[in-house]
């Protein structure tokens, strides 16, 4: 009897090995597979983790309008103009974003430019911010972006994106609705408009020191001078009586230059809206006979119109 089934016990036994052969080798292995694909997966997403940290530049209008730059502005501590060359790439997409700005004139754009509060403000603006903004501003004008559709602010981050020297992300742009109203107009009007804003000299010197509120005045008159058509900057030297008038008419017009040259270079004023003059001796606002009173007629004033 166990001679006969003998055969037959061989033959199951065959089977049975051989179906645990094929279980190991196909449904045992899935595990493995779907192992390997997840240990790709998250190597794939840790060397993509990198890129998203790049710091790429993206910017929107909502649906209106989207822009990607690799980089960002970038400037030196203590500067505020940014560094160059900025690449064709970069230079194609800022045309692009003028381009868009030209095209829809309710629209405007918010530059805010950032700084840390250790850097010497080398500008005429009230702080480093402001003036990366507004060099960014000048540079959407040189562009064709008309003044009253680009609005600056200027906003500090401590050591936030320094590096090496360099701030590497200078300055973010926002866009809204350009208002028809402007508040801030008839405000600036009522406080500067005709109102000398005085510069003071040391004898025989060209050099300008800045008071805050000074800074702040001369923010005032750049807006306003971008958002009221036909307004200017009358900038009118003036010096004492110590030495012959014609000498004196000279300096006060050189004086006047040199201070609309400053306010061309520091400010980004379109220098066709500054009107230059000298008064020499002629207009003095206190007496020649003591120092003090001479020192307060060596000036130069500038006067929103």
């Amino acid at each position: 009897m166990l001679k006969r089934a003998l055969p037959w016990i061989l033959l199951l036994s065959g089977w049975v090995a051989l179906a645990a052969y094929i279980c190991c080798l196909f449904l045992c292995a899935a595990p493995a597979e779907a192992n390997t694909v997840s240990k790709v997966a998250a190597t794939t997403a840790v060397a993509a983790a990198p890129a998203a940290a790049t710091g790429v530049w993206n910017y929107s209008d909502g649906t209106r309008f989207t822009n990607s730059h690799q980089k960002y502005f970038g400037f030196k501590e203590s500067s505020y103009d940014y560094e160059k060359p900025l690449g064709d790439d970069f230079t194609k997409s800022m045309k692009e974003t003028s381009s868009y700005l030209v095209g829809h004139p309710d629209r405007q754009v918010k530059i805010n430019g950032y700084y840390r509060d250790s850097e010497e403000n080398t500008s005429i603006l009230p702080n480093m911010g402001l003036a990366r903004a507004n060099t960014v501003k000048t540079y959407l004008q040189s562009l064709g972006v008309p003044a009253a559709q680009i609005a600056t602010a200027g906003s500090p981050i401590g050591d936030k994106w320094f590096k090496d020297g360099v701030l590497t992300k200078g300055v973010d742009f926002a866009f809204n609705e350009k208002s028809a109203s402007n508040e801030r107009i008839p405000d600036i009007k009522s406080r500067l408009v005709g109102k000398p804003l005085t510069l003071y000299f040391q004898t025989n010197s060209n050099t300008l020191t800045l008071t805050e509120q000074q800074r702040s005045d001369f923010a005032d008159m750049f807006y306003y001078l971008d958002n009221v058509d036909g307004s200017s900057l009358a900038v009118s030297g003036h010096t004492d009586n110590v030495g012959s008038r014609a000498y004196n008419v000279n300096l006060s017009s050189e004086r006047a230059k040199f201070v609309k040259d400053y306010l061309v270079s520091k400010g980004g004023i379109n220098g066709d809206k500054l009107k230059v003059s000298g008064s020499g001796p002629d207009r003095p606002i206190s007496s020649n006979d003591t120092s003090a009173g001479r020192a307060k007629n060596r000036r130069v004033e500038v006067t929103l119109e």
